[in-house]
């Protein structure tokens, strides 16, 4: 008696055939999630950097080397002001260091040990990656 021949696939194929099919497009998922975990993680970095730089452009701007840039406690950002003095300027700033970063807090301190005497402008955050996370840079008056 001759052989059939065979058309078609058995059940099993097709369940080999899915589970592979399964396991793939888990692991692209897989990638497709880490990549994007990290693009955040450097995006939140950049915002630090470019918030960082906003503040260091005005502390160069300033000639008076008698206004002081350092963080003080109590200061809160006035919008509504004509003038903007120094204490307005960081207390603004910070809460756009607040808004922009995920538990974002930013500080700047004056180390004058150094020569010229520079201020350290902090910005912290909380990077879904590795947990705290900060942005330091050092600026000359």
């Amino acid at each position: 008696m001759p052989a059939k021949k065979m058309r078609g696939l058995t059940l099993i194929e097709v369940i080999i055939g899915l589970l592979l099919l399964a396991s793939c497009g888990i692991g692209v998922a897989a990638i497709y999630a880490q990549q994007e975990h990290s693009l955040r993680g450097g995006r939140l970095h950049a915002v630090a950097a470019k918030l960082s730089d906003n503040i260091a452009v005005l502390i160069h701007r300033e000639h008076d080397r008698s206004v002081n840039f350092e963080t003080g406690l109590g200061h809160t950002c006035n919008n509504s002001q004509s003038l903007h003095d120094s204490e307005n300027e960081i207390a603004c700033w910070q809460e756009d260091v607040a808004r922009k970063l995920p538990n974002g807090s930013a500080r700047i301190t004056l180390d004058s040990n150094t020569a010229p005497p520079q201020y350290i402008i902090t910005i912290s955050w909380t990077d879904p990656r590795t947990g705290t996370a900060s942005y330091v840079q050092r600026v000359a008056n």
